[in-house]
C-alpha cells in the first residue's frame, strides 16, 4: 500500500512538472506568474498604430494558465492621446494535444475618435480563436478575430451640421459597427523576448469590403517576459 502511495506521488509531481515545464517552455504563451510588456506597430484599419501591452499568467486551477492585460493603442503619426484604442485582454487555451493548440479569448473594447466632422466614443469586445502548433521557439497559425461594437456615442461638429445635415442629433446608438479579421500568427522566441509578425484580411461584421480603408492588415511587435 506504501509503495502504490509512493508511486502515485511521484506520477503526480512528475505530471505536474511536465506540465510546469511546458508552460514555461511555449512560445507565445505564459506560465503561472509570469509577465509580459510588449509594443506592436504595423497597418491596422488605415493607421499606423502605436500598441503599448501589458500581461500575465494566471493560475485558475484550470489545467493551463489563462492570460488577462491590458492593451493601449494611439497613431504613432498625427499623436493624440485622446484618439485612443484600450482594450482589457483575455485568453484560455481551448485544447492542447502535443504541439497542437486551439486557444480563444474575448477582450473588453474603448475606442475615441475625432474627425473633422464628428467624435465617436465606442464600447464593444473581440472574440479572438488561435489555431496553430507550438513548441519552446515557435508559435505559428490561423489567427481570427470578431470585433462587435455594441454601442457608440456621436457628438457632431458644426461642420458637420453646416455641410451634411443640420438636424444631426448627439447621442448613444447602438451596434453600429463590426469587424472580422482572419490572418496568420508567427511568433518566435528568443530567451526573455518574443518577437511576433501578424497579417491577414480585414473584413466588415458580414464580410463586407470596407470604403477607403484597406482590406489587409500587417503587424509586427516584440514583447519582453520577466
Amino acid at each position: 500500500m506504501r509503495t502504490i502511495l509512493v508511486l502515485l506521488l511521484l506520477n503526480l509531481f512528475y505530471s505536474n512538472a511536465t506540465i510546469a515545464q511546458e508552460e514555461v517552455l511555449r512560445s507565445g504563451m505564459l506560465s503561472s506568474n509570469e509577465n509580459l510588456i510588449g509594443i506592436t506597430t504595423g497597418m491596422d484599419y488605415s493607421i499606423l498604430p502605436l500598441t503599448l501591452s501589458y500581461q500575465r499568467g494566471i493560475d485558475v486551477n484550470l489545467k493551463h494558465p489563462i492570460r488577462l492585460g491590458a492593451e493601449f493603442t494611439v497613431p504613432m503619426f498625427d499623436f493624440d492621446l485622446l484618439d485612443f484604442r484600450f482594450k482589457v485582454l483575455s485568453e484560455a487555451t481551448i485544447l492542447r494535444k502535443n504541439n497542437f493548440e486551439i486557444r480563444g479569448g474575448m477582450n473588453l473594447t474603448l475606442v475615441h475618435t475625432k474627425m473633422q466632422t464628428e467624435s465617436m466614443t465606442s464600447i464593444g469586445a473581440d472574440f479572438d480563436l488561435f489555431v496553430g502548433f507550438t513548441n519552446d521557439k515557435w508559435n505559428v497559425g490561423l489567427k481570427a478575430r470578431y470585433n462587435q461594437v455594441v454601442t457608440t456615442f456621436i457628438k457632431h461638429t458644426d461642420k458637420y451640421r453646416d455641410n451634411v445635415f443640420e438636424g444631426a442629433v448627439d447621442g448613444w446608438y447602438r451596434s453600429t459597427a463590426s469587424n472580422l479579421r482572419i490572418g496568420v500568427l508567427l511568433n518566435y522566441r528568443i530567451k526573455k523576448f518574443d518577437i511576433h509578425i501578424e497579417g491577414g484580411i480585414s473584413r466588415t461584421g458580414t464580410f463586407q469590403s470596407y470604403l477607403f480603408v484597406p482590406t489587409i492588415y500587417g503587424l509586427v511587435g516584440v514583447n519582453f517576459r520577466f
